[in-house]
C-alpha cells in the first residue's frame, strides 16, 4: 500500500528520535513515553502504561464483535556502542554504551503506524491489542510483562510479531511454517578432580582432561543422539581453571548454551548431558556438577495462521510480497512466552544486504516502513475482517 510521505515522514522521525536516545531493557522510560504521546493521537479506546515495568498497551475496539488479536512490537535498545558516528548517521545514538542495534526502533513506528491507521478505521470485528513491549533483548520483558496480568486483563486469543532481518530480501516478509526461533538454555558444569604437580599426573585427578574430553563428546550428542530430521546446537562459551602452567587443578567451570526447536529435543539433549557427565567424571575417578537453566522456549508459529497470512498478504500486495518458508533461525525471542497462552505467528521482514543485528554498523532501514505497517493490516484484515 503506498502510504501518505507526510505519514512515512513522521514516522521516520519518530524513528530517528529513538535511535538518538536509546534505552535498555527495563530502562524504556523515556522511549515508553514517546509512544504514549503518539498513541494519545491515534483515536486508542485504552492506553495503559506501566506494565512489566515500562511495557505499554492500547486497545482499539472494532464496530462489532470478535476476537482479542495482540499485535506486538519491542521497544529495547542493546547495551552496546554504536559503530556510526555523526559524520556517518546523523542520528546516531547519544547514549554511551547504548545502541538500538537490532531495530527495535523500527520495530515500534511499524506499529505505531499500523496504530494510527486503525484507530481511524474501526470498521472490524473484536478488540486490536497494541502490545509495545520492554526488555526483548535479555527474553525477560515479556514474562515480566505476562506476570503483570498481561493475558489476565486483555485476553488475548491471537498474537503476531515482526522483526528485520538483513540477508533476507529487502520489503519482502518470509514466515515460516512452523518452527521459527530457538528455545535457549544455560547450562554451568562444574568438573571435579585431584590437583596436583604437572610433573606427577598419575598422583592426580585432572579436570582439565575431563573438560576436553566432555567438550568433544557433547558434540556427539547432537551427531548421534537427535535425529537427522531434527536439530539441535550446544555451544561452550567459557572455560576456567587453573592458575599455573605446570599446576593440575582441582576443577575446571564450563560454561555454555543450547539451541533446540522442538520441546522432546530439548528434554533429551538435557537428559544426555547429565549421562556423559556423570560417565567421564567416573571413569576418570572425578565428580560433575551441572546447573541447567532452562530459558526461552522456541518460537513455533502456527502453521494454520501463517498459511492464512501469506495468502491474505499475497492477495493484496502481489505474490513476491511475502512467502511461506522452513527456515528457522538460531536466535532466541521471549515472543515464546505469549505461545503459551494462545496461538500466534512471527515474521521476518527483509533488510536485504546490510549489517546483521547486532553489529556495531547495524541500522534499519526506513524504507521498509511501508511493508511493515503492511503486515499488520493484513493481519487486522485476515483475522479481524478490516477493510482496507
Amino acid at each position: 500500500m503506498q502510504y501518505e510521505t507526510g505519514f512515512i515522514n513522521e514516522l521516520v522521525a519518530l524513528r530517528h528520535t529513538l535511535h538518538q536516545h536509546p534505552e535498555a531493557a527495563f530502562e524504556e522510560v523515556a522511549t515508553a513515553a514517546a509512544v504514549e504521546a503518539y498513541l494519545t493521537q491515534c483515536n486508542m479506546d485504552e492506553i495503559h502504561t506501566g506494565i512489566g515495568k515500562t511495557g505499554i498497551v492500547a486497545l482499539i475496539k472494532g464496530n462489532r464483535p470478535g476476537k482479542m488479536i495482540a499485535l506486538r512490537a519491542d521497544m529495547d535498545a542493546l547495551p552496546m556502542q554504536e559503530g556510526h558516528d555523526a559524520s556517518q548517521v546523523a542520528y546516531c545514538s547519544t547514549v554511551a554504551g547504548r545502541f538500538h542495534g537490532c531495530g527495535h526502533d523500527g520495530h515500534t513506528v511499524m506499529l505505531l503506524g499500523a496504530a494510527k491507521i486503525l484507530g481511524q478505521h474501526r470498521d472490524f470485528a473484536g478488540t486490536l491489542v497494541f502490545i509495545f513491549q520492554c526488555a526483548e533483548e535479555n527474553l525477560l520483558g515479556a514474562p515480566a510483562m505476562l506476570n503483570d496480568g498481561l493475558h489476565q486483563r486483555f485476553p488475548f486469543e491471537e498474537i503476531y510479531g515482526l522483526h528485520n532481518m538483513p540477508g533476507r530480501p529487502r520489503g519482502i516478509i518470509e514466515v515460516n511454517q512452523a518452527a521459527t526461533l530457538t528455545a535457549s538454555d544455560i547450562f554451568s558444569l562444574t568438573l571435579l578432580g585431584k590437583g596436583g604437580h604437572g610433573a606427577v599426573p598419575e598422583r592426580c585427578i585432572d579436570p582439565i582432561v575431563m573438560a576436553a574430553r566432555l567438550i568433544a563428546d557433547y558434540q556427539t550428542i547432537v551427531s548421534r543422539s537427535i535425529s537427522p530430521l531434527q536439530t539441535a546446537t550446544i555451544s561452550f562459551g567459557s572455560i576456567q581453571g587453573g592458575s599455573s602452567h605446570n599446576i593440575i587443578p582441582d576443577q575446571v567451570t564450563l560454561t555454555g548454551t543450547v539451541r533446540t526447536y522442538d520441546p522432546q529435543v530439548r528434554v533429551e539433549v538435557k537428559q544426555r548431558m547429565q549421562q556423559l557427565l556423570d560417565s567421564i567424571t567416573q571413569g576418570f575417578g572425578g565428580r560433575g556438577e551441572i546447573t541447567y537453566l532452562a530459558g526461552c522456549p522456541a518460537v513455533i508459529n502456527d502453521a494454520q495462521l501463517a498459511g492464512e497470512l501469506v495468502i491474505a498478504l499475497q492477495s493484496w500486495r502481489g505474490s513476491e510480497s511475502c512467502y511461506l518458508a522452513n527456515s528457522p533461525v538460531g536466535p532466541s525471542e521471549d515472543f515464546a512466552f505469549y505461545l503459551d497462552y494462545a496461538p500466534g505467528v512471527y515474521g521476518f521482514l527483509g533488510l536485504g544486504d546490510k549489517p546483521m543485528c547486532h553489529h556495531p554498523e547495524y541500522d534499519f532501514d526506513d524504507g521498509v516502513i511501508g511493508q511493515g505497517i503492511d503486515w499488520w493490516l493484513t493481519i487486522a484484515y485476515a483475522r479481524a475482517g478490516y477493510r482496507r
